[in-house]
């Protein structure tokens, strides 16, 4: 694979598991943008596909781990990137060429911020969207439209693909404790919401999203509904939280799930949130959420 000419003191950081031969074609697409990052880390994260064992580039390492999801395997490649900013990047996304630099520029004006870009489906691209609002009581998100050039405060930056300054990551608490996949952007972005930092949308940069109708694994219902009770018990309060817990309760995990989160340190986790509160949770909601939870009462 040819590199670019120039580099950008960027850590791109792609967790994989049983991504097969998506993954090389992320790196690769990686690889030959205008501007490549100075590192790229990927994080097998017990892949038993064999689609890591590759001969990289010089630039790409590599970071081995048994599974333990998504937030897990971006919090482990984040502790062993050097570079000063962070794009976190699924392993089955092709990236424009010109993709990187707008979210560079909108961090260095925003230093603070978490940026996303514009997300186009891989399979049909004229589906593209830029950041999401929260529609319903257990966090479900739906992409927002794309109204043009420029950089759009949004409610959710999409975990498929978001940048961030690696300090501000490390102070922030990078991602919680979340198993498996599913809600580790959604609390990463109400905490960074509530902690009074920018959440942004660069339609300049564009990035192409496999999304994907069957996993190359076995989805765990349980793990989805612990993500779903541990962001509203860090989160909700009082009939927002009934919502959420009661749509949970109609699931056959969800015994398992709640006494999974109740046994965790979840009381200090949001003390922690709130302590570092400069806007609201029903702040929140009423900008970025307001129907949600009005449909599920």
């Amino acid at each position: 694979m040819k590199l670019a000419n120039a580099s950008v003191p960027v850590s791109v950081v792609i967790s994989s598991f049983e991504e097969g031969e998506q993954l090389a074609e992320t790196v690769k697409s990686v690889l030959l943008g205008s501007y490549t990052p100075l590192e790229i880390i990927i994080v097998d994260d017990g892949s038993t596909d064999g689609s890591c064992e590759r001969d990289w580039p010089l630039n790409v390492r590599l970071l081995r781990q048994q599974h333990a999801g998504i937030a897990r395997a971006r919090n482990a490649g984040a502790e062993i990137a050097h570079q000063p900013v962070l794009v976190f990047l699924d392993a089955h996304c092709t990236v424009e060429r010109s993709w990187l630099l707008p979210l560079l520029r909108v961090l260095e004006s925003e230093p603070e911020a978490l940026v996303g870009p514009a997300v186009r489906d891989a399979r049909e691209p004229r589906y593209i969207g830029c950041g999401a609002e929260i529609v319903d009581a257990v966090f479900t998100y739906r992409w927002c439209h794309v109204n043009g050039p420029g950089v759009r405060e949004v409610g959710i930056v999409p975990g498929g693909c978001l940048a961030i300054r690696r300090e501000c990551f490390v102070s922030g608490g990078g991602f919680g404790p979340f198993h498996e996949y599913g809600l580790e952007d959604v609390d990463l972005a109400l905490r960074w919401w509530r902690a009074g930092r920018p959440l942004l949308g660069v339609a300049e940069s564009q990035v192409g999203h496999r999304f994907r109708v069957n996993a190359p694994y076995k989805a765990e219902q349980q793990a989805w509904v612990e993500n779903v009770l541990r962001t509203a018990l860090r989160h909700l309060g009082g009939e927002q939280l009934q919502s959420c817990v009661l749509l949970c309760s109609h699931l056959p995990t969800f015994n398992a799930a709640i006494a999974a989160v109740l046994a965790e340190p979840w009381i200090s986790a949001r003390e922690q949130i709130v302590k570092a509160e400069r806007r609201t949770i029903d702040s929140y909601i009423e900008h970025w959420a307001p129907r949600a939870y009005q449909r599920s009462l």
